[in-house]
């Protein structure tokens, strides 16, 4: 069973806000990256996440050209 997770993020790029949600596996804990275009300007984003117990327990967002 997973979760979803809506996170409201700001793009690295545009600095305008959108939600994306995040899917979490029930028995996944640990680092995950992925990619997300923005709804606006369509430049790619890192999304950096730790999860830990089910919840994020730690966000970043940066240029997903690197």
């Amino acid at each position: 069973m997973t979760g979803i997770q809506e996170q409201t993020i700001t793009c690295h790029f545009c600095f305008e806000q959108f939600d994306v949600d995040i899917e979490i596996g029930e028995e996944f804990t640990g680092h995950n990256t992925e990619v997300y275009d923005c709804v606006v300007c369509c430049n790619p984003l890192k999304l950096s996440y730790d999860v830990y117990d089910g919840e994020i327990s730690f966000f970043t967002i940066s240029d997903g050209n690197e």
